[in-house]
């Protein structure tokens, strides 16, 4: 596939489509079972958290650094640590067989290249079509690192399996996230406010840590896994009590139903449409703040600054209650 960056950014699909796009890219493997086969896993990132795709540069070496890191790079100017997914995955490589190319991405504000051995297309698809995942670990993580999978329908690879693999998990195995984690311990706890806050994100990193920063800010809080799963945990509580809803947190990328779709569903419900939505994403381009701007949601805070993301709550909750407080007109 081409590797430039023009390609990348020109990807850009309406909102509320519920559609993707994914960089399709492979990791090769010896089979546990059988030494002398070779496995191919098929495995993807959105496009929107891709900057570029380029051939591997040369790598500095860094002292101390996590098992997985192969060291920095230095493109045009900004030093950008390198995963190797393959040894992350803990896999096998196949003698012979070597990582040629480096995906570069950019999410939750922080900037990582990715080894991989085969950048192949960008797919197109539907959220609907991908399913999560429950594992209680995969290839030795302490949470899944997969987070869905998308069953390929054409060419040579029809019938085969894709897996999302779940990034943020990288990032808080590098221990990216010990600030923002520290941060969350040294919070001092709010009085309770008897309010509900519904929490709708794929990764169990980001649930677990706005769950904290919730429950220091006094919320109790509600999950869901994916839009689908939002809707109907806000349909509970919508018929139990919908004064307990204090606002609904919602990421960007998830399967099944995103959050875009999520948020396009909530608007055109006459009974929802008026409650605060704050989006909060790993991606912090622009394109996915205007995304999300033209839908109505009331903030957009970028992964994960836990008193970044309390202040900008507040500030819907404040605009809401001024907008609620103004005099019908007739």
């Amino acid at each position: 596939m081409s590797s430039g960056k023009t390609d990348i950014e020109n990807l850009v699909l309406q909102v509320g489509t519920n559609q993707m796009e994914l960089v399709d890219f492979r990791i090769f493997q010896v089979d546990k079972s059988n030494p002398d086969k070779i496995l191919e896993g098929i495995y993807g990132v959105n496009v929107a958290k891709v900057i570029e795709i380029i051939k591997l540069p040369e790598i500095t070496p860094v002292p101390n650094a996590n098992p997985f890191q192969d060291g920095v790079i230095n493109l045009r100017g900004i030093v950008i640590p390198i995963i190797n997914l393959a040894r992350w995955m803990r896999v096998t490589e196949p003698p012979g067989i070597t990582s040629t190319q480096v995906i570069v991405t950019e999410f939750s504000n922080i900037r990582l290249g990715f080894l991989v051995h085969q950048s192949v297309q960008i797919r197109r698809v539907s959220w609907k079509s991908i399913v999560p995942i429950n594992l209680p670990s995969t290839a030795g993580h302490k949470d899944s690192s997969v987070v869905g999978t998308i069953k390929l329908t054409d060419g040579p690879d029809a019938g085969r399996v894709l897996l999302i693999l779940d990034f943020e998990t990288i990032v808080e195995e590098m221990g990216l996230y010990s600030r923002q984690e520290h941060d969350l311990e040294s919070m001092q706890k709010a009085p309770p406010t008897g309010k509900v806050v519904l929490v709708v994100d794929d990764s169990a990193v980001a649930r677990n840590m706005l769950s904290k920063a919730l429950d220091k800010d006094g919320y109790k809080v509600l999950l869901g896994r994916n839009g689908e799963e939002g809707l109907t945990v806000l349909s509970q509580i919508w018929k139990k009590n919908p004064d307990d809803l204090a606002a609904i947190i919602s990421d960007v990328e998830m399967p099944v139903m995103d959050g875009y779709s999520f948020v396009k569903k909530i608007k055109e419900h006459p009974e929802w449409k008026n409650i605060p939505i704050i989006m909060n994403s790993s991606m912090s381009g622009t394109e996915n703040v205007r995304k999300g701007r033209e839908l109505g949601i009331d903030e957009y805070v970028v992964k994960f600054e836990p008193q970044k993301f309390l202040e900008a709550l507040n500030a819907a909750l404040a605009k809401h209650q001024a907008k609620m407080a103004e005099p019908k007109t007739s």
